[in-house]
């Protein structure tokens, strides 16, 4: 009986070692297989994956995550060439479209100065109306496409969030003006210095302050603090919760909102991201809020 056990016990002894090796092996190929898999996608190469081991199954899933990868890789190269392509069909018809654009414009500039009747001011005044609006998107469709779609161009470089913020509000000095809007701005004392693009974070804040001053019913507040959060504020009963949360979706406009192309704020959107950051937008209680974090 002793004799007996002792013999079950070496064999479970040899079975566990067998295993122990076997595990060891497994690793090791699976190891193999993985780095090999993420130098061929880092590389995008047409190669296989390496594996020069003997297993089975790990030459088996050598080959399919070879497979998978190609496929990958293949949609990917499609993706960027539909991407590039539909870039420069907007910009061709963008282009296509400003020429006639801009004519009829100069057009209606000389009919309104050729005599007409007060009622035919009028029908003309619509006329242009619709002719900037149609400019304007046009430009709006254009800058919204090249924003997605372009590879980072501008340096980046040690920025003060404070001054770009400072010189964006001054330039909507006239809007604000014009819509009895006076801000309260209350900006931190500490520079808030980030590492970033001057012209991409501008003209985030430009289009940010624009459709405030589209929305607000008469106020506008802006807050700035020292952990780069930055609150774009005011009244806004033209908003509730669900069009304030699809403000940043292409061409969303609301019915009431002047010279809107829809664009601005998902433009807004894209290239807070490309700087690696958020921005959120909020309603309750009739104020809006666009939160931005950089």
């Amino acid at each position: 009986m002793v004799i007996a056990l002792s013999v079950m016990a070496g064999a479970f002894a040899l079975l566990a070692a067998a295993l122990a090796v076997r595990l060891v092996l497994l690793r090791r190929a699976y190891r193999e297989v993985v780095k090999g898999a993420e130098e061929k996608f880092s590389s995008a190469s047409n190669a296989p994956v390496a594996y020069a081991g003997t297993d089975k199954t790990a030459r088996r899933l050598a080959v399919r995550l070879s497979a998978a990868i190609d496929g990958v890789l293949a949609a990917g190269r499609e993706y960027e060439a539909g991407n590039l392509e539909l870039r420069r069909a907007v910009t061709n018809v963008s282009h296509d479209l400003r020429t006639p654009l801009t004519a009829a414009a100069g057009y209606a500039g000389m009919l309104r100065a050729s005599g007409l009747t007060p009622a035919q001011q009028e029908q003309l005044s619509v006329i242009e109306g619709r002719l900037s609006a149609m400019k304007e998107l046009t430009e709006e469709m254009l800058s919204y496409f090249v924003a997605a779609t372009e590879e980072r161009t501008e340096a980046r470089a040690r920025v003060c969030v404070n001054d770009v913020l400072e010189d964006s509000l001054t330039q909507f000095y006239a809007a604000f003006r014009e819509r009895g809007i006076t801000p309260e701005l209350c900006l931190c004392e500490t520079r808030v210095m980030r590492f970033t693009e001057r012209e991409t974070l501008a003209r985030i804040f430009g289009n940010v302050i624009s459709n405030a001053v589209r929305y607000s019913d008469g106020d506008f507040k802006v807050i700035l603090r020292g952990s780069g959060e930055i609150v774009f504020s005011n009244r806004a009963s033209s908003l509730d919760e669900v069009t304030a949360a699809r403000l940043f979706e292409r061409f969303f406009t609301v019915e009431n909102a002047r010279g809107s192309t829809g664009l601005g704020m998902s433009i807004a959107r894209v290239l807070t991201e490309r700087l690696d950051g958020r921005i959120s937008a909020r309603w309750h209680d009739g104020i809006l809020a666009v939160v931005m974090r950089i």
